[in-house]
């Protein structure tokens, strides 16, 4: 009956109206499964063999009061001694106490069952501030071991261990959404047994991640995703999108002054196959920095035309944006295309590129968040092309997407993603990977430095011809970080101030978009800047990037900025500049980008050393942080998880509470 999971926990449990709320509070919600997984974090033994006593167990006897002795200062504490059936006296300590509740709670002559965290010394046998006062007679239940939980301020562990016990006396039969030959394939606990074991740990094993009870756990709450990812891939299979036919008519002006690699020629094959099936695409093109995305991305643009609707490329920064926009005017510079560029700051000319999209003059539309707003809209939009996909939310994505009919969507990711977060965050897309890069391109050689040498770096670059890029990771002064104005006038000491110049996030649009096209012309040699080049910039002539305080970093955004070089015929270079302190971890992750380039290998280093919260971003996809289970450490469950989906109806009653207990994607509103 698992109704019962969903009734709230005061129709069963007899508390304070106060406890309740707190209860509430602590457990993030007020049904019996809110409670029921609020799991323990450690455990408490209580242990009535005073011979056997230690300091990390809480001693448990039955003792008659004795005596009372008042302190004579308040900083002194209240002391209580009792005696044991045995004849053996202890003595009970009060710090901060309230004299006449001690008096009332534990009056002389009184017997009582107590228990607290226990200390022996030439006194004897202390305990100190007893959390149970019960009856003699109550002493057998409280022996043994009891689960410690997460609480909060007010709520004691005893309240929440009654609570917990009531339900699991009146817990009835509950069904489970993994049929039994899948349970007993894969060697899983049942969703009740689960229950009933999950607060009764007898061993710290018992709390690990690799326990029974808690891979259970762990496998359901990853199937939910996976049926919450197939649900949205089944509702788009069974949407019409329009029929987009690649006729070459258009495509068949342009001239490529490159040939495609095998991979991209692979990829364009899979977009094209979408665009004619009928359905809406939903697609994942990934690929390392360099690979070609954004050429294939143009292709399909093409493709769209050709059956007479309008495409959009959002990107997440104005830098990337206006570079796409030059680079899609460059590719399509034969073709009289009518592509505009849509930026947060150019809200002068907003109105009219409004008009423009609405009658269906413009055919291409980049931009940034500025198309997100809601007068903005389109004639006939076929096609969204998104760059840097981790950049944007669910809700972002799914209102360009609301601007169109059904309208195809590809995603781009510079940032190779691992296997296990495709299988377990990405569910819903098909993907693409473009691993082969452009012909000519070279190694770019790594090198891993300490900030001491920094003198002698400084001759070594002035004596080269190539520009360079100098990466801080502050604009304004800081205690622990060498931040971009400091960094600056040490640079121009060194390169003259004509030759460096300075680029960030608070600087406005126009004032970055002429830093990056000055730069790009070759008007002066050094950019110290923000990681706000990390994505997208394309300069060929810069072939040396300096990235300080590297050991701040993560593999994939290193990978990211290192990728900002490479582009032309010379030889380039990433020297990576760390200070002390610096972690294990840290050292780890800049050995590791000298010696790899690939970055589909260094994605899931990356997943392995930070989680997969920072692989995701705050934005990413909706997902909330994973309660029982881990992207980077779950592989083999995603897998497990992946494979039971394939067994279930999804529109079952049972997944319906698998994922009203478990789901932790909120997807209401991705088909409508």
């Amino acid at each position: 009956m698992n109704s019962f999971l969903f009734q709230p926990v005061d129709k069963f449990v007899k508390l304070s109206k106060f406890n309740h709320g707190l209860i509430k509070k602590c457990c993030s919600g007020h049904r019996v499964v809110d409670l029921l997984l609020h799991l323990p974090i450690s455990l408490c033994r209580r242990s009535g063999n005073l011979e056997k006593i230690s300091e990390k167990d809480k001693l448990t006897v039955a003792l008659k009061i004795i005596d009372h002795a008042i302190p004579r200062h308040s900083s002194s504490p209240y002391r209580i001694v009792g005696q044991t059936t045995a004849g053996e006296l202890i003595t009970i300590l009060y710090f901060n106490y309230n004299a006449r509740f001690i008096q009332k709670a534990l009056p002389i002559g009184g017997s009582f069952t107590v228990s607290g965290n226990v200390q022996a010394n030439a006194d004897g046998i202390q305990i100190i501030h007893p959390d149970v006062i019960a009856p003699p007679t109550a002493i057998k239940y409280y022996l043994g071991t009891e689960p410690v939980y997460p609480l909060v301020a007010k709520l004691s562990n005893r309240v929440l261990v009654y609570a917990v016990d009531a339900l699991l006396r009146i817990l009835p039969p509950i069904s489970d959404w993994i049929p039994k030959k899948l349970i007993e394939k894969y060697k899983l606990m049942t969703f009740a047994e689960v229950l009933r074991t999950v607060h009764k740990p007898k061993t710290w094993e018992d709390l690990s991640e690799v326990a029974p009870a808690r891979r259970r756990l762990a496998v359901d709450e990853l199937l939910a995703n996976q049926i919450r990812l197939r649900q949205i891939k089944l509702r788009l299979s069974s949407l019409k999108a329009p029929i987009f036919k690649s006729t070459g008519v258009i495509g068949a002006k342009l001239k490529l002054p490159f040939e495609l690699t095998i991979d991209q020629l692979k990829c364009l094959e899979d977009i094209k196959r979408d665009l004619e099936s009928g359905k809406p695409m939903n697609r994942l093109i990934q690929g390392d920095v360099g690979s070609g995305k954004t050429v294939v991305a143009f292709l399909s643009m093409l493709i769209a035309l050709e059956n007479e609707a309008q495409s959009v490329l959002l990107a997440p920064t104005e830098i990337l944006a206006l570079q796409h926009f030059q680079a899609i005017n460059k590719f399509f510079e034969n073709l009289e295309l009518n592509i505009d560029l849509m930026l947060g700051g150019n809200r002068r000319t907003r109105q009219q590129q409004i008009e423009k999209l609405k009658n269906g003059e413009t055919q291409i539309l980049i931009g940034t968040h500025a198309i997100l707003e809601n007068n903005v809209e389109f004639k006939n939009l076929g096609l969204i092309i998104i760059d840097e996909q981790h950049k944007f939310g669910v809700l972002q994505r799914l209102s360009l997407i609301g601007k169109g009919r059904f309208p195809h969507v590809a995603a781009m990711s510079a940032t190779p993603i691992p296997r296990t977060l495709l299988l377990g965050c990405y569910g819903d897309l098909d993907v693409s990977t473009i691993r082969t890069k452009p012909v000519g391109r070279k190694p770019i050689e790594t090198i891993v430095l300490n900030a001491s040498k920094i003198n002698d770096l400084i001759p070594r670059l002035s004596e080269t011809n190539s520009q360079i890029y100098w990466v801080c990771p502050v604009i304004d002064e800081s205690e622990t970080l060498i931040d971009i104005n400091t960094r600056c006038e040490y640079l121009r000491d060194a390169f003259s101030s004509e030759n460096v110049r300075v680029l960030h996030g608070k600087m406005k649009p126009a004032e970055k978009d002429s830093i990056i096209s000055q730069f790009k012309e070759g008007a002066f040699k050094l950019l110290v800047s923000t990681t706000v080049i990390e994505v997208g910039v394309d300069i060929p002539s810069a072939n040396i990037i300096v990235i300080e305080h590297a050991e701040r970093y993560g593999l994939a955004q290193l990978h990211q900025l290192r990728g900002r070089v490479g582009r032309g015929q010379e030889s380039s270079y990433c020297v990576l500049l760390y200070h002390y302190p610096i972690s294990k971890i840290g050292k780890q992750r800049l050995q590791l980008l000298r010696d790899v380039s690939d970055g589909f290998l260094l994605s899931e280093e990356d997943l392995r050393l930070r989680g997969a919260g920072d692989i995701l971003g705050k934005e990413q996809s909706g997902f909330s942080a994973l309660r029982f289970s881990d992207f980077a450490a779950n592989g083999e469950l995603i897998q497990m998880a992946k494979e039971i989906a394939e067994f279930i109806d999804v529109n079952a009653e049972e997944i319906t509470c698998l994922c009203d207990i478990f789901g932790r994607i909120n997807f209401t509103n991705v088909c409508n």
